[in-house]
């Protein structure tokens, strides 16, 4: 990389000569920088070697020589940022551009894909949104939920390859009665910023949890020495080490919710550590001292790109020449992305083919996935108290009508579901159909719907459902929402539109998230919080499993699921152990790049 020096040197030498082809003498320029000619002469081989100008120089006393400068101020600060880039430095290059979108975004662009040098190994992803949120017990979206089990460790975590429940933070743990468990920690984990893990980290973290609804069995919580904790129950569980593979039950440090900032930059114990997360990017690096097997990959970076699929300017001739290049040349195979990533919409338009490929292109995993839209209809509304309203609802939005009003290009990656599992066949109960509303009424009848904001889907399916109810004399009208508010159902509306994507083992996560999260449990059972939770009662004692509670739930109408999405991964083909995952993501832990 140039030295500041340097530059200023150039820029001083911009500012005499500008950069029109000039003859001038060596010992005009010397002057012109109150310098010898000796050291002038090396500033031109520096600067020539750099790329920021030409030099010929003509031998003899009093011989003009040819000068001519190739970088203006501005391309030289876009190099500048360039090399920052290159080295690593991301808030430095940031800082220098000055916040400005126009010269970031491009810039970033170029820099998509992988990077391996000196047996460091970095990976860059692009996303759409800011991932402020990565509080665990808290409302976390599908590549938030991917993350924080890269950051945190619970006591026990879930196998990906066959479901079951493997040791974590504890390395053993004994029933020693129904309502009586015992778990042992670990000795010697450290969180991120050096701290020893103790069983009062535990104790701290699962005592929060217990205010959960699918934790609230949970009676007391207690330390047995440095490294075990005991807890006590008030109905037997036998899926307890299961359910403390949640990511609500991961162990933060008790003294967390005293650290600045803790939810965009948490500590935990797991093999990556977030470096960096702001408006621009989300930086995690491997954990050198994680108790397990440290990460393969060194670095993962996700940059944010909310207009991903923009089409790309032409580089004006302020640009540098190297960018240029860059940006002009669809090296696809250098990037990794991800379907979430980037709209559907705006992959089938054409317009990222140069980082994402065609839609015709394979991919290297794909599969549908397992979760997926869904209406639920509130039951504080009053236009769902039948179930013959919920028959009309599921006949005016059926999926198999909403699909054929999608843009032709996006349907091969959307199926109309019957379940949330694409293996699972459940529907509503068959019988009579009214419509919530009266045939004759003075004014428009009127249907609120809320969903949760940067979601790129959305406003097409809600502009297609508008038309289909407009045709039966209904408006709907949209409202959307940030993440936690509709998490927690907190809006007075009529239909909630939501996805979902369960991690292995599915058909557990199903009931934990209909059990667990507030938005489905305030109307799966129509309000009625008895049957609520003797649902729930019977889930722990596993008289009821969860195909058994989706179908219920189904059949009643009070969630109508409408479409599985066909999930999809593309990497360099230097990446090496990438898999795609439930959540849409893999698993950085097992990653690496193979050198050229």
């Amino acid at each position: 990389m140039t030295s500041r020096r340097l530059e200023q040197q150039y820029l001083r030498l911009l500012n005499l000569v500008g950069v029109h082809a000039i003859d001038i003498t060596l010992q005009e320029l010397a002057d012109k920088l109150s310098c010898t000619k000796r050291h002038m002469r090396t500033l031109l081989v520096q600067m020539q070697q750099a790329g920021w100008l030409i030099w010929q120089a003509e031998a003899g006393r009093g011989r003009r020589s040819h000068l001519q400068l190739l970088r203006n101020t501005h391309q030289l600060l876009l190099e500048k940022a360039e090399q920052l880039l290159d080295s690593g430095d991301f808030n430095e290059a940031i800082a220098l551009l000055g916040q400005d979108k126009q010269l970031i975004t491009p810039l970033l662009r170029a820099k998509l894909g992988y990077r391996v040098r000196d047996d460091y190994q970095a990976l860059r992803i692009p996303y759409y949104r800011t991932m402020p949120n990565l509080y665990p017990g808290t409302a976390l979206r599908r590549s938030e939920l991917h993350l924080v089990r890269q950051i945190f460790n619970g006591l026990t975590r879930i196998n990906e390859e066959t479901g079951g429940v493997t040791p974590d933070l504890a390395h053993r743990w004994r029933m020693l009665d129904p309502l009586h468990w015992r778990f042992y920690l670990r000795p010697a984990v450290q969180f991120h910023d050096g701290r020893e893990l103790s069983s009062r980290d535990v104790v701290s973290s699962l005592t929060r949890c217990a205010k959960l609804p699918l934790f609230s069995h949970i009676q007391h919580v207690s330390q047995h020495g440095l490294l075990g904790i005991v807890i006590e129950l008030n109905q037997p569980d036998p899926h307890l080490p299961l359910l403390l593979a949640h990511h609500s039950a991961l162990i933060l440090p008790a003294d967390h919710a005293a650290q600045p900032d803790f939810a965009s930059h948490p500590v935990g114990t797991g093999s990556y550590r977030v470096a960096e997360n702001d408006d621009w990017h989300l930086q995690i690096k491997s954990f050198d001292h994680y108790f397990g097997f440290r990460g393969l990959l060194d670095e993962v970076e996700v940059l944010i790109f909310p207009d991903l699929a923009r089409p790309q300017e032409r580089p004006t001739s302020d640009a540098p020449v190297v960018l240029s290049e860059q940006l002009s040349l669809a090296n696809i195979q250098s990037a990794t992305w991800l379907s979430s990533s980037i709209s559907d919409i705006d992959y089938v338009s054409g317009f990222a083919a140069g980082l994402t490929g065609k839609p015709s292109d394979s991919t290297q995993e794909m599969f549908l996935e397992r979760g997926g839209y869904f209406l639920l209809c509130d039951s504080r509304s009053p236009h769902w108290h039948s179930i013959e309203q919920r028959r009309w609802l599921r006949e005016a939005l059926n999926p198999y009508n909403l699909i054929q009003r999608l843009i032709e290009p996006i349907r091969p990656f959307w199926v109309p579901a019957s379940s949330v599992l694409p293996t699972w066949f459940h529907g509503i109960d068959s019988g009579e159909k009214c419509s919530p509303f009266p045939t004759c009424t003075e004014h428009l009848p009127v249907l609120t719907l809320a969903y949760h904001a940067q979601h790129p889907e959305y406003s097409m399916l809600v502009t297609e459902m508008s038309h289909i109810l407009a045709a039966q004399g209904i408006r709907l009208e949209a409202s959307e929402l940030d993440y936690a508010t509709w998490a927690e159902g907190d809006a007075n509306v009529d239909l909630w539109l939501g996805t979902v994507n369960f991690a292995v083992p599915e058909e557990w996560n199903v009931a934990a998230w209909l059990l667990g999260s507030p938005l489905l449990r305030q109307s799966i059972t129509g309000g009625d919080e008895a049957r609520l939770q003797t649902y729930l009662h019977d889930w722990r004692n596993q008289s009821l499993n969860a195909e058994q509670l989706i179908r219920d739930v189904i059949a009643t109408g009070w969630l109508q699921p409408l479409f599985h999405h066909w999930m999809r991964l593309k990497a360099p083909k230097q990446a090496q152990g990438v898999h795609l995952n439930n959540l849409g993501w893999f698993d950085f832990q097992t990653t690496w790049l193979e050198p050229e």
